[in-house]
């Protein structure tokens, strides 16, 4: 077995997200019962910053995606065109895109990425769900 193999993905914190930014998305989660991946592998509300990057350098926003678990993943490279899965797999995008507008409602500036088509959030702009 391979390091790649069994590499599960990095954290928030290993990533250097910034603090304010990783716990206000968490927090919005958490308010609506949305799962965020603890590891950039995992599935979820994914957090993440975009590549290139070195270790030591901070980012200045954080890349959010909605993943689906491993085993929809497994069962849609098999299934075909059409079939539940594949339709299933399809509904992702529209997790994602309420995701991204619970985060704007949650105070956040998020915005995509017109190349890489990544979702950004860029900084708080409003106040907390909880104020």
């Amino acid at each position: 077995m391979t390091d790649t193999e069994t590499f599960k993905g990095y954290t928030p914190e290993e990533m250097e997200l910034p603090a304010d930014l990783v716990g206000r998305i968490r927090l919005v989660c958490r308010l609506l019962g949305l799962p965020v991946a603890e590891r950039s592998s995992g599935h979820g509300v994914v957090l993440g910053r975009e590549d290139p990057w070195r270790p030591g350098e901070k980012a200045n926003h954080v890349t959010v995606a909605w993943n689906v678990s491993d085993e929809l993943m497994d069962v849609e490279e098999l299934g075909a065109p059409g079939s539940p899965s594949d339709r299933l797999y399809g509904a992702s995008d529209a997790l994602e895109a309420a995701v991204v507008e619970a985060l704007r409602r949650g105070g956040l500036v998020v915005e995509q990425d017109p190349e890489t088509l990544e979702w950004k959030v860029w900084r708080i702009a409003g106040p907390s769900p909880l104020d």
